[in-house]
Parts: C-alpha cells; structure tokens; sequence
C-alpha cells in the first residue's frame, strides 16, 4: 500500500472524507476490519516506526479505531518513545462527524506515573470543527488535563496542572532529554493556563500557585527555600505598525549597526501585551549578595504592564512591592535582538522606612563576612533614576537619619539632604547636612552642611566645609575631583584644622593626660597623572611646638613600589608632654630638628639626613630618666658613661642635662651617626649638666639601618628598663668600660 502523507493540521477536510469513506467501507464491501500497516512515517527531526492502524466495524454507524506506534523518535530527545498505543473502543461516525466519546491512550517507558490516559476528540465535516479532552495524565505526582476546540477561525486550549512535583519532573524528565545537573528545583504546582489562537497565537492566560518552591543555580547566587508563588498573568497579540527603534541606549553584547532597526515603512509586526501579578507570599530567597525572609504578612508582589515585539520591550508601569518594607515603580524601552539597550529607564521609590530596608535587605550586604558590626537606623529615605541614550540623572532625598552600630562605636544623628549625580549637567547641587555624630565612641562631630556637583565623573564642593571636631574644627576650604574611576583620575584639596586641645583629644582617646594643642594648617595638595603633589608647607601645630612639611611628592601611590619625598622641619617639640603618652621614658625639655631629603621607595627608607637637637633658647627645665638614658643609648648604637656619671647612676632616677642630640645620615642602607656635639672618641647624645648629671657618649658612628630600627621596635615594644642601667649602656659593641 502506498505510503500516507499526514499532516499537522487535523481538521483537513480530505483527510476526514478519506476517514468516512474508509469506515463506510462495509457497507461496499461487506469487511469486518481493516488493518494499515503504515511502516514508517518521518518528517522533519520527527519519525515514528511499526505504525499499525486497525478499523473494527461495529452496529448503528460505530467502529473501534485502534492506532499502533512502536517507536516515536523526537528532536533533541536521548531514547525514543515506545509502545504508544491509541485505542477508542467505540466511534461514531456518520456524514457529519465522528465522534470519540472515550479513548485510551497507552504510553510505554517511565515517563508518565501511570502508562495509560483517558481522552475523547470529535471532527464535524462541515465546520471542520475539532473537540480534544485528555483527562487525568499522571505525571510527576500530580495530574495533567487539556481541553482544546479548533475551528477554521481558531483554536481555544485549556491546560490545568495540579500537585505536580519539581523534582520528581525533572529525575523523569532527564532520563529522555538532557538538563543542567548543577540547577536544584523542587515544590509543587497547581496552574490553569489557556490560550486561543489561529495560524499564530492570540493570547494566553496563566495563573497558579506553587508551593514549597526551593532551587538553586551552580554557584548558590541564585537560590530560594521553602516558597510560595502565586502567579496571574495575560498576554494578547495586537498587529500593528511597524515602529523604528532608535539608535544609542545603553548597549549590552556587542554594537549595533547603523541600520538596525530602522523603521520600514507600511509594514507590520506582532506585539504581545502583557499584564500580570507574581506574588511571593513566603520563603527565603538569595540573589548574591542580597538576602530576604518573606513573611505571610509582609509579602511581594510585582505587578506588569508591558509590550512585547520580536525586537523591542516596553514596559509602561511596573511596580514591586515588598509590604511595610519598600515600593518601586518603573517604566522603560529596551531594544532587544542579539543585542540589547536600555534606550529609556525610570525608576522611582516611594518614601522607605531606612529601619526596615536595612532589616529586610541592607543587614544582608554587611553581614559577617564584612568585619561590620550591626547597625541600628532609623529615617526616611527616597529615590529616582532617570535614563535614556543621552543622559543620566539620578536623586536621593534624605529626611532625618540616624544610624549607629550596635558596639557604640559610631553614630551619626539628623542626617538630611538630597544627593543628585547628573551625567553632563552641572548646575544640580547636592547638599547634605549633619545635626551630630561620633566615632571611636568619644571623638564628636558638630553639626555641619555639605555642599557639591556630582557631574559625570567630577565632584566639585561648591562652598567651604566646616566640620567641628571636638573642641576644634576642620575646614575644606576647596576640592575638586576629575575622572573618577578612570586610568588619568586626578583631584586638588585645601585646608585648615583649627586647633584642638590635646587634652580633649586624650581623654576622648583614653590615653594618658596631654597638654597644648594639634592644629594644621593644609596647602594645595593635587593628584595627577598618578603624581600627588603639595604646593607649599603643611603647617602642624602639636606637642607645644610645630611640625612642617615641605617639597612633599609621591609617585605611584597606588601602585606595588610608590616612591615618595619630603622634608621635615620640628621646632621646640615639649618633650615631656611627647615621652608621657610613650614608654620611651620621662624626659623635658624642647627639641627641635629636622628631615631633609628624605626618600622612601615602597615606604621604606632609602636615604635622608636627619637631626635633632635641644635648641638653643630653650628655658625649660632639662631632667631625663634612667629609662631615656637606655634607649637614647641603644639608638646611638654603642655608648659610655663618663666616671663622674658611673659613680652616680645607681643612685638617682632622674638626672640634668646640659644637650640632648641625635642623627642620623642614610645612605646605602647605613645609618652615620650624631650627636648634640663632639666629644673625645665620638659625640654627646646626652651632655650632662647641673647635678646630677650624666654624660651619654656615642662611639659608633656607622649603625646598619635595619639593626637600628630592631633597636627602635625592642624599645617600642618593652616597657621594663634594667636596674643596672651602667652596665647595659658601657657594654654596647664593647665600646667603654663595665661599672662596678
């Protein structure tokens, strides 16, 4: 017998009467049955093999139809399907229609739960009508219905799906296709989706529930537990006027040609548009790094309304929801394809609780991992972008925040302000303004304002910026900064630092009591070209006296081997208010000095020529410890005590100087020494003067500078000095000779 061609389409019409006239058949020829045995039938990735149809004649215009496939063999799918069977014991037919009232369909393999599914169908001639009802398909633990009709101006279908399981799906999938092994889904799902249509479809509808829903990707970014998802959604073709999509956006994958999507004028396109509502009404879901518990009473929903075409996406409003906790609204045009723009964007947030949004979302994002401890926040807080192909402009409005950890440790109180970027646009201030805060739980800042343009990738303060700190204050007289994020990133500051007491600033740092002030005075300092540069001297007062640093350069601060330069200048520093908050030990007097030239390459010292000194016109009392004596001795690297000293030593503990002085020389790694004057065989760290007193002589004039800063760090780091001072100090390097 000669092959049969079938079509997809059911309801064609030659086909139908080729079906009466085959069951018609008896009455011609007086046939019991009719046996086809089809053989193979193929089209295009399809092929069934061991087709057999069998006719069975029956009373009162029936016959029984039974329908045979060994093997159906799919696209894309890993084994064929076996022993499909179709079998409807009684049909009825006559020159209108036929009709299936019940029918058995049988599929062998573990695919299905259950092997064999009830269905019925029916063809009217005529209207070429079509009736389909599969009932009862079990399936992955759950149920599975379809009803569908199709007629020459359409088609209507309705797909109910209930109980059925992720999991179970997914293990009796993968034994036919292929999945992703290292995706997780489970829960179950109960949907009613239908859908009309004629040669392309018209609309479909979804909705549903799913429960106790939990997946996860590879990496666990993405990943939900134990959720419920309620879902309502609608979607209708509309024909319509091909629009252009205009060039620019925000592009993703690639460039876009001149050409592409250029309006073509009087044709048309399909559009899809969608309206619908997810609801998430409990579970936990991560979507690296933010983290969020969902709670019945406090769900999230987002609502669409969108307009879909093969090579654009329009959202006219979306809306999400988390309930108590934030609202966004949106609108945007996306230019899809292999390549894809954002060509406008719009989003805004209603007024948020700061309290709830760090609860629910911003707690997440500091979490252990960070170092951070918690924070409490209080405030109101609001939001808007605004995008397209040529610009960008994004707001925030602050209204009274308060935030302070959970340690005590920082606070800030009264934070309010709108903060505004704009890509090209400068003339949109920001300002930002401070009631009070805290850090390091003692040091206070005052109330203050802030005032700037952040433009593309500049930020220029528009207005001096006064800070009180403490009992002082600081001021940012101008900044400015160019390029942020980019290779040629440069930016200018200048200031001041009004004085602040030492004793507020220890007692706030609970160190031990000091006198006079700290205060700076800060010239230029630009970057450029990875150049950071100071015009002028950095002006510091401290320790009652001052501190000046000039010809300050550093190249490559950011680099692996940053090099810097600079020099130093030191004026009637009061020694005793420097040695009481160190375990250097108990020295007054002044001291001033100086750092020239100095040069450090990846912050570690490669030459300088420094020294320091009791000035001059010093008319302070000059007392030194026995335990300044030790490590004024060690830095000098080798020292003796004169007889008159020796004889002496073991019985005070303070002792008068005449000259305290100590330098060094780098070069080559090697430090050559100095002292407050020559003396016979060396030079004076410590010339006595006034009783008691006691000379401290240095005899190594080359100390290697990596020995000298261990001396230095033992110094530092050890807090107990020897009783027999003499002895340690006249046997450095076997210079001088032991006290008795």
């Amino acid at each position: 017998m000669k092959k049969s061609v079938v079509t997809q389409r059911i309801g064609n019409f030659r086909y139908a009467a080729l079906v009466y006239c085959l069951c018609s058949a008896p009455m011609a020829f007086a046939l019991d049955s009719i046996t086809l045995k089809l053989g193979s039938i193929a089209g295009t990735g399809w092929q069934t093999d061991g087709v057999v149809a069998q006719l069975h004649w029956l009373r009162n215009n029936q016959i029984g139809l039974t329908l045979d496939i060994a093997t159906l063999t799919l696209p894309d799918v890993k084994k064929p399907l076996k022993n499909i069977k179709l079998t409807c014991k009684r049909t009825e037919y006559s020159l209108r229609k036929i009709v299936c009232a019940r029918a058995n369909l049988h599929l062998g393999g573990d695919l299905l739960d259950k092997p064999t599914v009830n269905l019925s169908f029916s063809y009217y001639f005529n209207s070429q009508r079509i009736r389909f009802r599969l009932s009862e398909l079990a399936l992955a633990g759950g149920k599975v219905s379809l009803q569908a009709k199709s007629a020459p101006s359409g088609w209507q279908a309705q797909l109910n799906i209930n109980g059925l399981d992720f999991d179970k799906l997914l293990t009796q999938l993968g034994t036919f296709i292929d999945l992703p092994l290292e995706f997780r889904l489970g829960g179950s799902t109960r949907l009613k989706i239908t859908a009309t249509g004629d040669s392309e479809v018209r609309s479909v509808s979804i909705d549903g529930q799913t429960t106790g829903l939990s997946f996860s990707d590879a990496e666990g970014s993405l990943a939900g537990e134990n959720m419920v998802v309620k879902i309502a959604l609608k979607a209708n073709r509309k024909n319509i006027s091909s629009a252009s999509v205009k060039k620019g956006g925000i592009k993703r994958g690639g460039r876009r040609g001149p050409s592409d999507f250029r309006e073509r004028e009087g044709e048309r396109t399909n559009e899809f548009q969608v309206q619908g509502k997810l609801t998430l009404n409990r579970g936990e879901l991560l979507v690296d790094p933010v983290y969020v518990e969902i709670i019945k009473d406090e769900p999230v929903t987002m609502a669409v309304n969108l307009s879909w075409q093969p090579q654009r996406l329009s959202v006219h409003k979306v809306v999400l929801t988390h309930t108590n906790v934030i609202t966004l609204q949106g609108t945007g045009e996306f230019a899809l394809g292999d390549e894809w723009a954002i060509d406008t964007l719009s989003v805004e947030s209603h007024k948020t609780s700061l309290k709830q949004l760090y609860t629910h979302y911003l707690h997440a994002l500091l979490d252990d991992d960070s170092q951070l401890p918690g924070f409490e926040m209080t405030g109101v807080i609001k939001a808007a972008l605004d995008w397209n192909k040529d610009n960008g402009h994004a707001v925030a409005w602050l209204d009274n925040i308060n935030i302070e950890d959970s340690q005590k440790s920082f606070g800030l109180k009264g934070l309010r302000g709108k903060i505004q970027w704009h890509s090209s646009a400068t003339h949109l201030p920001s300002h930002l303004g401070l009631s009070s805060a805290y850090f390091a739980e003692k040091i206070k800042l005052g109330a203050s304002m802030i005032r700037a343009n952040l433009s593309g990738n500049h930020i220029k303060l528009l207005a001096p910026w006064y800070q009180p700190i403490l009992d002082g204050a600081i001021r940012i007289e101008q900044f400015s900064l160019a390029n942020l994020g980019e290779e040629n990133t440069s930016w200018q500051l200048r200031g001041k630092l009004y004085p602040i007491s030492l004793s507020t600033l220890s007692a706030a740092l609970d160190g031990p009591p000091l006198n006079g002030q700290i205060s700076a005075k800060i010239p230029s300092v630009s970057y450029r070209n990875n150049h950071l540069k100071m015009d002028g001297e950095l002006r510091m007062g401290v320790f009652g006296g001052s501190i000046v640093i000039d010809k300050l350069s550093l190249d490559n601060p950011f680099e692996r081997i940053p090099e810097l330069k600079a020099g130093i200048k030191v004026s009637k520093l009061n020694l005793k208010t420097l040695t009481d908050i160190t375990e250097f030990g108990h020295i007054e007097g002044q001291m001033s000095g100086y750092v020239r030239d100095l040069y450090l390459i990846n912050w570690q010292p490669v030459s300088f020529d420094a020294h320091f000194e009791t000035p001059e016109d010093d008319t302070m009392p000059h007392n030194i410890s026995q335990k300044a004596i030790k490590n004024l001795s060690s830095l000098g690297g080798g020292a003796a005590v004169d007889a008159i000293s020796r004889s002496v030593l073991s019985i005070f503990e303070n002792f008068s100087y005449q000259r305290i002085g100590l330098g060094c020389r780098l070069r080559n790694n090697v430090c050559k020494m100095s002292g407050a004057g020559s003396a016979p065989g060396g030079y004076y760290i410590i010339k006595g003067g006034g009783l008691p007193r006691i000379n401290i002589i240095g005899y190594t004039k080359s100390v290697d500078w990596n020995v000298l800063i261990t001396r230095l760090k033992r110094i530092i780091n050890t807090a107990d000095v020897t009783d027999n001072i003499g002895a340690t100090v006249v046997t450095i390097n076997g210079h001088g000779s032991k006290t008795p």
